[in-house]
């Protein structure tokens, strides 16, 4: 039968480099994070099993998640094989609708180790903590697993963070009012606790299903792995779990009230928004051999993707069902626009058909509330690569708000913006870069540096595309607030210029995107200039967002461990 561990044989086998296995002892706190956000710069963005956790015996894998590669792979055993993003969504689209159930045994490996109340101890599982700001040690990579006290035929597995409290207990947060929110509601109106199981480490098709929002996901993973998954009931809760399991706590959730936070949400920032539920464990059983496993949390790649791609593909196809013609070329949310920013390529010739470029984003805007920044762009743009995206509305793009550029005001958004001045409103910028050049393009020279460089108030400016001078990223002094000042003196100014704080690495246009998605609001941020725009994603005065961080020198150390292994 498929689990994990035969997942992971698999991609050693198929895709050798998106696996390493750290050798070096690290440690749980902080270490594991920063060595993450290392290898989050390599092309592959390998997963990491780390063979020596400080003062554990068992391994610990995490980034499982952090390259679409590695999830094709998982999805293998059904239809699905490589193509472009548009066919790995169809065939996602064609999967999710799929249904093997499963088959129900007596044992299974996960029974290997069995401890029942007062044995189970938590401190024993090698469980991180990944940031400085969070409220403790959390689980990440936890599927909740629960029935519907209404229908308890319907088992759901849903994600939740849970940080570590005592050796038998969790704080939960329920906040994104999912399935096991409702679930809880129910059994709390009856005067019960609910029953749950926490499944950690299994076959990561089942993770990928978990993150479709749907229920009885246990049929659907059937078909995601092109076979029945196997299962096997808890020891002290009615509930089925993966027989090929690493790792199953069993508990409830009670009807009492804890801390839970704060920890770091998807945006980069710390959320200390929490239901502030408590889990209490009754038996822990698992494989002899177990791997833990942790999903990294905040703005990862991992998070970002695992959280994504299933609402990803259901708008794809709406895009391709509800588009007055076939001229979907290609869709991206970038990582770094962490669910904010999303990029369209329109095929040729329909990419100049009056108005559907605006058609396009109006129905992006529409079916996903998360989506701030919308770009259209022609098919001969690369829309992977962030800066030759904005690179493009930079030289195709009429910058006058109302033309190339429309902005939308007080549009329903995502709750944990930190952008916006009001929670769950946004404004929304749609971006037309399918026309022609604005402006002779030509290489980047040092006069053009110097030329932006010289300015009083510029302390640092990048161009982030050689060939293209029209689009700059620049720091500027603290007090500058009139940013019309900013390139007075400037005899030949970029067509579009992003701001950015000190904090973000203008080399580096993924962390420029970054503050464009969590520090801009389209109608309050962007200034013209004579002949251009400026796209404030600076923190404002009032800035309240606190971003989460690990020591600077466990930074240094993360980058020494990682020499080892990337070449």
């Amino acid at each position: 039968m498929k689990s994990l561990k035969t997942y992971l044989e698999k991609l050693q086998d198929v895709i050798p480099d998106q696996l390493v296995r750290v050798d070096e002892a690290v440690d749980w706190q902080y270490e594991i994070t920063a060595i993450v956000d290392e290898v989050e710069r390599e092309a592959g963005n390998p997963a990491l099993l780390f063979e020596r956790i400080k003062g554990y015996s068992r391994p610990l894998l995490i980034n499982l998640f952090g390259h679409v590669d590695r999830m094709i792979l998982a999805l293998e055993g059904g239809t699905l094989t490589r193509g472009s993003r548009l066919d790995f969504y169809r065939g996602w689209n064609s999967l999710i609708t799929r249904k093997i159930p499963p088959t129900y045994v007596d044992n299974g490996p996960v029974k290997d180790v069995r401890r029942m109340g007062g044995e189970v101890d938590l401190a024993s599982l090698p469980i991180p903590r990944f940031y400085e700001q969070d409220g403790g040690r959390y689980i990440t990579a936890g599927l909740l697993v629960a029935r519907d006290p209404d229908r308890p035929d319907d088992v759901n597995l849903s994600y939740a963070r849970m940080r570590l409290s005592g050796k038998d207990g969790f704080g939960v947060s329920l906040h994104s009012r999912g399935h096991l929110w409702h679930y809880y509601e129910r059994s709390k109106s009856l005067g019960r606790p609910l029953d749950v199981a926490i499944i950690i480490g299994a076959h990561p098709a089942l993770y990928l299903v978990a993150a479709a929002k749907i229920i009885n996901e246990y049929h659907v993973a059937g078909a995601f792995l092109g076979e029945p998954l196997e299962l096997v009931g808890c020891e002290t809760v009615d509930l089925p779990v993966p027989a090929q399991s690493e790792i199953v706590l069993e508990g409830q959730i009670l009807l009492d009230e804890g801390d839970e936070g704060p920890f770091t949400e998807y945006t980069g920032y710390i959320s200390g928004r929490s239901t502030r539920n408590v889990i209490k464990v009754s038996a822990m059983t698992m494989r002899r051999d177990a791997t833990f496993m942790a999903v990294a949390p905040s703005n990862s790649s991992e998070h970002l993707l695992l959280s994504g791609l299933p609402k990803q593909a259901r708008i794809s196809q709406a895009m391709i069902d509800f588009l007055p013609a076939p001229a979907l070329n290609d869709i991206i949310w970038p990582v770094s626009g962490t669910h904010f920013a999303n990029f369209v390529s329109l095929k040729r010739p329909m990419a100049s058909a009056p108005g559907l470029a605006k058609q396009s984003a109006l129905l992006l805007l529409g079916l996903d509330h998360y989506v701030k920044i919308a770009a259209v762009l022609t098919e001969d743009v690369d829309i992977s690569d962030s800066a030759e995206v904005f690179g493009a509305i930079a030289s195709r793009c009429d910058l006058k708000p109302g033309s190339g550029l429309e902005i939308l005001k007080k549009v329903f958004s995502q709750w944990l913006d930190p952008s916006s001045p009001e929670a769950g409103l946004s404004s929304k910028m749609m971006a037309d870069a399918t026309g022609p050049s604005q402006h002779d393009p030509r290489p980047v020279t040092e006069t053009d540096v110097k030329n932006v460089s010289g300015s009083a108030k510029v302390t640092r400016a990048s161009f982030p595309l050689s060939n293209n001078r029209d689009l700059c990223v620049v720091q500027v002094k603290p007090e500058t607030h009139d940013l019309k000042e900013v390139f007075a003196s400037a005899q030949d100014k970029p067509r579009l210029t992003i701001l950015v704080d000190d904090d973000v690495d203008i080399e580096d246009f993924r962390q420029v995107l970054w503050a464009l998605a969590t520090r801009f609001q389209p109608a309050e941020d962007i200034v013209s200039l004579d002949g251009g725009l400026m796209l404030d994603a600076r923190k404002p005065r009032d800035w309240k967002a606190n971003r989460a961080t690990v020591p600077k020198s466990t930074r240094v150390l993360a980058r020494k461990i990682c020499k080892g292994f990337i070449k």
